[in-house]
């Protein structure tokens, strides 16, 4: 978690599903700086891809990529 300058093992060892719901929760009411920085100057973060499989089915309606 890049904003709270921890490490991976520090994430894997700490962090459950109750606490990222109420960090996001607060970091929507209060982001964290680099995020309104980069707000401030004009960034937008490219679209996250879809992870709804029934999107993905629609793309091939025949079933088959070609």
């Amino acid at each position: 978690m890049i904003e709270l300058n921890w490490t991976r093992d520090q994430v894997l060892d700490q962090i459950d599903i109750p606490f990222l719901e109420h960090l996001q929760r607060a970091w929507s009411d209060c982001p964290p700086l680099r995020r309104m920085f980069a707000a401030y100057l004009g960034y937008k973060p490219k679209p996250r891809p879809s992870r709804n499989y029934h999107e993905l089915l629609a793309m091939f309606p025949g079933g088959a990529i070609r």
